[in-house]
């Protein structure tokens, strides 16, 4: 008979260690309400064990359903194997350890968990605990025959009344519960208050936190005989008012003469806080199938339904997992990653639906959970493709979404006169003619399958859209391909192209005030931001900069103070913003005309050659602010294209 792998008792717990380690603040609640819900549950409360409050003050969180529960074998079962609860395990399933690393760390004194079925209507209870070793072991309660006699240990008992713990274990079933699962969190010590979660300082868990990331974690509740299921946490406060919700809030007495209401609050789903009125649509972003379903809640009405007690204040991108969503951020780069910019933002959700992998499909592209369910990875354990699905959003860019962006900064151009690209390009060139840009146009016999980005190849300033007839491939009289489209390379594109080098559009440049979190850097290059320029054309890309660094004020102070004094501020300051805007264009255009640059030849002789990526490190915030530092060639500039506005600087005092 062969040898099976197995886990020492001894490492069990350095294995749920590390599991909660690599779990996320909250994950107990996760876990708790996804085998409440899996046990066909229509009611889920994450309440606040009532009897102990009122007998000694101590404030227990309690979960519990009203869901099929667990015979005394099964209980055993869910409780003291690690990978393994009764069940199916798989990558698109379970891992058979969730609450138990969620959960036990942080409660070494105990969880109880007492569980109703048919079958067993009275009811089971199981206590489990960290021993003085570190190891996780159910409590023993002693066993005695119809005469008192001393029979054996027993790990599941009915529930009882405990004097030592301010409670009858059975009377803290509801009245709503016939069958269903009781779980009782103790804490470090028979004293300790739980109802608040984890203590850990740096999870920083609260009621209110718990009930924003419910919300925010679970895209719709689940229905159960057509209603959402009623999934409530109750909050404690101290009562101010005899009447106020006194049909909803019950009242318990603590023992010091504290008159608490208990209200409970109730969990929607992010879904919900999306208003109504938002405009709405989806997008194919993959060859896969991933859609991107995006919302945009049109002025005045408040971008998020709901108070921020109940939901993150703020719309956000997020990944739809089996119904769970991960990665939920609502940080610029993220959403400029889609090409959506920060004029609307604030106001547009975006929810990413890719496929889930599974065993039974194991040659399919999808993605899947880590172990703790705080991240997902795609196939092969490597990162979700975001600039893939970004860069697939914003060659599809839906109509609405850039005409309220367009009319969000209707008022606001981008810098770039009808001189710039030609100065730029003939400066350029004279550094090397060979940095041109490198760009997929569509052609019948190209190789690489790419999106129609809207422009066309000759044109670099100006987007063109060729009539429906004309996209695509074309193929003309003699061979001649007509117009050909500059596409965005897509693996799941509907155009094939080959790379050609050419003059590509220039980027614009503006200035604005950067919100704090950006406020150090000097500028910022933001690829899918083209919008129209004051010249009529319209740029590829946007260089923003930072009108209130420091290092641009006291640029602009010298130059008005100290040697045009005498000459209009608002022009001098117009004249040092343009000639920076220039600048800080040209070493984006210069960067990007690097991209499949041969910089020399490795150890082994394959080439090394400069690529995208480098090129993106090259653009970042931080190095396009170093780049603009000490340029002596500016203030050359400036005092050039000055002095023919202002008078030279002796002739200015």
């Amino acid at each position: 008979m062969p040898r099976y792998v197995h886990v020492p008792t001894e490492a069990t717990h350095q294995l749920i260690r590390q599991a909660y380690e690599a779990g996320g603040p909250y994950q107990w609640a996760r876990e708790a309400w996804r085998n409440s819900e899996e046990s066909n549950a229509s009611v889920i409360q994450f309440g606040i064990e009532e009897q102990a409050a009122e007998s000694q003050g101590v404030l227990r969180r309690t979960i519990m359903d009203n869901g099929e529960g667990m015979a005394p074998e099964d209980l055993k079962i869910f409780l003291t194997t690690f990978g393994g609860g009764g069940k199916p395990i798989g990558m698109d399933a379970n891992f058979g350890q969730g609450f138990k690393s969620a959960v036990l760390p942080w409660n070494p004194h105990g969880v109880v968990v007492i569980s109703y079925t048919r079958d067993h209507p009275q009811g089971a209870m199981l206590w489990i605990y960290r021993d003085k070793d570190g190891n996780y072991a159910l409590r023993e309660w002693r066993a005695h025959d119809d005469e008192g006699e001393f029979v054996s240990h027993v790990p599941v008992v009915e529930p009882f009344a405990d004097a030592e713990y301010g409670c009858d274990w059975g009377a803290i079933k509801p009245a709503w519960m016939e069958t269903g699962t009781i779980m009782v969190l103790l804490g470090n010590s028979a004293t300790c208050d739980t109802w608040q979660g984890d203590p850990e300082p740096s999870r920083n868990e609260s009621v209110d936190g718990l009930i924003r990331y419910l919300n925010g974690r679970l895209l719709d509740v689940p229905r159960r005989s057509g209603e959402p299921i009623e999934t409530t946490v109750l909050d404690l406060y101290e009562r101010k008012s005899a009447d106020r919700r006194g049909s909803k809030d019950k009242t318990v007495m603590l023992p010091l003469g504290q008159d608490m209401v208990w209200r409970p609050r109730r969990i929607y789903g992010l879904r919900h806080f999306i208003p109504d009125s938002a405009i709405s649509g989806s997008v194919v972003v993959d060859d896969h199938g991933t859609t991107a379903e995006w919302f945009y809640v049109p002025e005045p009405e408040a971008p998020v339904k709901g108070g921020k007690d109940y939901v993150n204040p703020h719309p956000v991108v997020a990944v739809d997992y089996q119904s769970e969503l991960y990665h939920a951020e609502s940080t610029k780069s993220r959403y400029r990653q889609f090409g959506i910019t920060d004029e609307i933002r604030g106001r547009t959700w975006l929810i990413l639906h890719p496929p889930v992998y599974s065993d039974t499909r194991p040659t399919e592209w999808g993605v899947l959970t880590q172990a703790s369910r705080n991240m997902l990875m795609s196939k092969g354990g490597v990162d979700l493709p975001w600039e893939r699905w970004g860069d697939s959003f914003f060659a599809m860019f839906p109509e609405e979404l850039a005409r309220v962006r367009d009319e969000a900064r209707s008022e606001s151009k981008g810098h770039g006169d009808k001189d710039m690209a030609k100065n730029l390009s003939r400066i350029l060139d004279r550094l090397n003619p060979r940095f041109k840009a490198s760009r997929l146009l569509s052609s019948a016999a190209g190789l690489v399958m790419g999106f129609p980005s809207g422009g066309a190849a000759g044109t670099p300033g100006r987007r063109v859209v060729a009539p429906r007839s004309a996209r695509g491939v074309g193929g003309g009289t003699g061979g001649t391909e007509g117009v050909r489209q500059i596409l965005a390379p897509a693996v799941g594109g509907s155009v094939p192209g080959s790379v050609a080098r050419l003059r590509g559009g220039f980027p614009g440049y503006k200035w604005k005030r950067f919100e704090q979190d950006e406020a150090k850097f000097l500028a910022r290059y933001d690829e899918k931001d083209g919008r129209q320029m004051e010249d009529g054309n319209q740029s590829r890309g946007l260089v923003l900069l930072n009108e209130r660094h420091p290092v641009f004020v006291q640029e602009i102070n010298y130059w008005t103070e100290s040697v045009w004094p005498k000459a209009d501020p608002g022009k001098v300051a117009d004249l040092i913003q343009k000639v920076y805007g220039e600048e800080a264009v040209a070493h984006v255009v210069h960067a990007q005309r690097l991209n499949g640059t041969l910089v020399a030849k490795g150890i082994d002789g394959e080439p090394l050659v400069i690529g995208e990526e480098d090129v993106q490190e090259l653009l970042t915030p931080q190095a396009l602010s170093a780049a603009l530092l000490g340029l002596v060639n500016v203030e050359q500039r400036i005092l050039t294209q000055g002095g023919g506005q202002f008078g030279s600087r002796a002739n200015s005092q």
